[in-house]
């Protein structure tokens, strides 16, 4: 008699087993600029597009509402806090409105920082800050405006648990692993566009991500920035490391994606999980060796 095959395996991916979503993700993007104000408007659409289509989180890329950085790099001096402070209170307002979370990267500078950091900030779907998380690697050419940070950020929202992370913090497996077991997705904010040639993030930043997703069995939602031309399109990736939605390059639009509610998929996910785990810290294969030995 043939075998029957699960349909947990790694073959078939998650949003092909015809569960609910637990979590519905639209992973936007839209060509940020200096002008906080564009960017404003850009986000509000996309925030009543996402809700009408069902969305439960509007997820936007790096520096979204801000632009990326000030616009006379590194200097801050002139920078229009007012207006992004203002801005700020319009995204919590949609996110209130449209009864929607919002994950959106901005910069901030509080007392604590000699510079300001390249944050994401989560809005509740009323309208309050769940969460920051800073920007921890940044590059030499960053360092001349931002302050690093220091630690990781984890929030809930509808139930899951989801993680954050920026751009180039995609070079740095252990800031993905410590999230393993943890977090069941992880938003991921960059902003990589407006590239003049043909450069290597192109074609190493998604598998990269999708081997990051399939090591550590969790979703991932990539939103980067638009002006033409994108290194790479705003992207999801499933738990298992399946090719989820891709948004079309270097226009403005979103991605709706979810995580299912899928039982037998957690467990799946646990058991590998458990397994690599044990045989990491040596559990595993301790007994085999000392059998060896004997």
């Amino acid at each position: 008699m043939k075998k029957k095959r699960a349909d947990h395996v790694w073959d078939v991916p998650p949003s092909a087993r015809g569960k609910a979503a637990r979590l519905t993700v639209a992973t936007c993007q839209f060509p940020v600029s200096y002008d906080i104000n564009a960017n404003l408007s850009h986000m509000l659409d996309l925030i009543g597009r996402a809700a009408s289509s069902g969305a439960d989180v509007a997820h936007f890329p790096e520096c979204a509402l801000s632009g990326y950085g000030a616009a006379t790099w590194p200097s801050w001096d002139d920078f229009e806090w007012a207006t992004l402070n203002a801005a700020m209170d319009r995204i919590a307002e949609a996110a209130r409105a449209h009864h929607v979370w919002i994950v959106t990267g901005s910069v901030h500078w509080d007392d604590a920082h000699t510079r300001p950091t390249n944050s994401v900030f989560v809005f509740d779907d009323k309208g309050a800050i769940a969460g920051r998380y800073d920007k921890r690697r940044c590059s030499i050419n960053d360092l001349r405006a931002f302050a690093p940070g220091d630690k990781p950020l984890t929030v809930d929202i509808k139930g899951v648990r989801c993680g954050f992370l920026i751009c180039l913090d995609w070079a740095f497996p252990e800031l993905w692993q410590e999230h393993a077991g943890k977090a069941e997705m992880i938003f991921h904010s960059c902003y990589t566009d407006n590239v003049a040639r043909d450069r290597i993030e192109a074609h190493t930043i998604q598998p990269l991500i999708q081997g990051y997703a399939w090591l550590h069995q969790y979703a991932v939602s990539s939103s980067n920035s638009c002006r033409p031309r994108q290194n790479f399109p705003s992207f999801w990736i499933e738990r298992t490391g399946h090719h989820g939605g891709r948004a079309t390059a270097d226009e403005t639009g979103l991605i709706l994606n979810a995580l299912t509610d899928d039982p037998e998929l957690d467990a799946f996910c646990k058991q590998v999980l458990d397994f690599r785990r044990s045989a990491t810290d040596g559990s595993l294969y301790a007994p085999y060796l000392e059998a060896q030995k004997v």
